[in-house]
């Protein structure tokens, strides 16, 4: 039996050449062929009324937290930064009440980019608004134009987490990101870091949370890591399920 996986989509907040005025949701097709191949089935969860979150929870046996958006400084009680970009406060409610309905079912919940951050500010914790203002001494976290499934960072991981099993001590990621964890929500544990001390990955076992900062999902196709990431999540939503 293939396990049910929520995917969080995210959504048009204005016109663009390609849509018009089709304000529609989305995810991009490597989050699905990620699970696909690692042998779930995904669906996607348009952005709804908070309220509406739980009866989603309640028909998948996970949930996938994508990139995306700037998650909002109002999350954590602070205004933004002038370097602070695009928020979507209708995305982050429903996705704020996604993560507290999965928490509540005992549902696995993997997050990434985006959805690293969101998980540590809803269950408590801060997030660095932009790195290059407020991290010392950073290095490069956004790659672009490079290819998206090149590795371009280091990241080591801490001895016994679910990360160092699939990635080794260390391992080379990509990087797509200008805002990340700065004050870690109680009961997760840091399990990744790069080498300016940004937050690569948090988990947090009894809850069933696994979430990185880079994006696996463009790398699975090519890398086996990235692959295994994937793997391990939808067997860890099998073990929830047994």
């Amino acid at each position: 039996m293939k396990p049910i996986i929520g995917i969080g989509t995210n959504h048009l907040v204005r016109p663009s050449q390609h849509m018009s005025t089709n304000y529609v949701d989305y995810t991009q097709k490597n989050y699905v062929s990620s699970l696909v191949n690692a042998g779930a089935l995904p669906l996607l969860l348009p952005i709804s009324d908070p309220e509406m979150a739980a009866a989603y929870v309640e028909r998948v046996d996970a949930i996938l937290l994508t990139g995306g958006q700037d998650v909002s400084p109002r999350l954590y009680g602070q205004d933004p930064i002038p370097q602070n970009e695009l928020n979507d406060w209708d995305r982050d409610q429903f996705e704020q009440g996604l993560i507290h309905a999965a928490i509540a079912a005992h549902k696995p919940i993997l997050g990434i980019c985006r959805g690293i951050q969101l998980i540590n500010a809803v269950l408590g914790g801060t997030d660095y608004q932009d790195i290059p203002t407020q991290v010392p001494n950073a290095i490069g976290h956004n790659q672009f134009p490079t290819d998206w499934a090149s590795p371009v960072h280091r990241i080591t991981t801490t001895n016994g987490s679910l990360l160092q099993q699939i990635y080794g001590k260390q391992a080379w990621v990509n990087s797509f990101h200008h805002q990340s964890v700065r004050k870690v929500a109680p009961g997760l544990t840091v399990t990744a870091t790069a080498a300016d001390g940004v937050v690569e990955a948090v988990e947090d076992s009894d809850r069933h949370i696994l979430a990185v900062q880079f994006h696996p999902e463009m790398m699975a196709a090519t890398n086996q890591q990235a692959a295994a990431l994937f793997t391990a999540f939808v067997n860890s939503v099998r073990d929830t399920l047994a």
